[in-house]
């Protein structure tokens, strides 16, 4: 990482590895340091045993091995999942605070197709790893800023955003205080039929324009927001912003699928708004984009 002329270190590698914010909208806000497709559908006898295993898994966590085998086994059609926590951090002193703790992903799949089952174990590996070596990242960053005057503090955690029939998706939330405030959300999004991690690109036909789609339809939300309240601004139409302006989405953009179904683009802070504004959301509308869904 770079230093500025104060000796301090600028965060933006690392900004950038985790939200893949682009430089110019980082200025902004710069800051020095600063369940699986449990297709258990109209089949009444399995109804009972899906009723059991969602009220076991809210109410009863610490369940025996026998019974934990025992729910493993109910008649389940695609992927299935838990959190458990796997990596705590916390650290205080009089100028200095960090709580971390985050929550990984852990396959509880028992599918009659052991492809799926074997997806499954991967796509939970592959997002534990990820969020793992971001994690890890902060840490490291705010041991360094203990040993620095001033005040720092670093909050992480990972929780289940959506759990539905067909989608799991899970967030890494960070807020870093330094010279500054920054929030960090990353998102990740796991298909249950058939336990694959998915990138925005993955939920649209091959050959769809759904960049340009999405893109209209986010701009037309901002254009809106902004006449039913002036204190919100957007980088739109702006000649000293032609640079950073924002023109579209990425192609693999962050996003989540909603409880409701619908798709959430997702923007880091300073990206497309004033840093003020934080970090942003948009849904779109299931219909915009009904005949360019797979």
């Amino acid at each position: 990482m770079k230093k500025n002329s104060k000796g301090k270190i600028n965060n933006m590698e690392l900004l950038e590895a985790m939200s893949g914010i682009r430089e110019c909208y980082v200025k902004e806000a710069d800051f020095y340091n600063a369940e699986n497709d449990v297709l258990i559908r109209p089949v009444w006898r399995a109804v009972a045993a899906f009723v059991a295993m969602i009220a076991l898994s809210i109410l009863l966590p610490n369940l025996n091995a026998t019974t934990a085998h025992a729910m493993q086994n109910l008649p389940v059609v695609g992927a299935y999942f838990k959190m458990v926590t796997f990596r705590e951090y916390h650290f205080e002193n009089e100028s200095h605070k960090a709580d971390v703790s985050v929550k990984g992903i852990e396959s509880m799949t028992q599918d009659t197709d052991s492809a799926v089952e074997k997806q499954a174990e991967q796509s939970a590996n592959e997002i534990n790893v990820d969020m793992t070596e971001k994690t890890d990242a902060l840490v490291e960053e705010f041991q360094k800023q203990v040993a620095r005057q001033g005040y720092s503090s670093l909050d992480v955690s990972s929780s289940v955003i959506t759990d539905s029939e067909v989608y799991y998706c899970v967030e890494l939330s960070t807020f870093v205080t330094q010279a500054d405030g920054f929030e960090i959300n990353i998102y990740y999004t796991i298909e249950k039929k058939s336990g694959k991690v998915l990138a925005l690109s993955d939920l649209f036909q091959d050959n769809a324009d759904y960049v340009e789609v999405i893109s209209d339809n986010i701009k037309s939300q901002m254009r809106q927001n902004e006449k039913q309240d002036p204190n919100k601004i957007y980088f739109l139409n702006s000649d000293d912003l032609t640079e950073c302006g924002f023109k579209e989405i990425d192609e693999n953009q962050q996003f989540y699928i909603n409880k409701e179904g619908q798709l959430v683009i997702c923007f880091a802070e300073a990206d497309v708004a004033p840093a003020y504004m934080g970090a942003l959301e948009f849904v779109i509308p299931n219909e915009v984009i009904a005949d360019i869904r797979k």
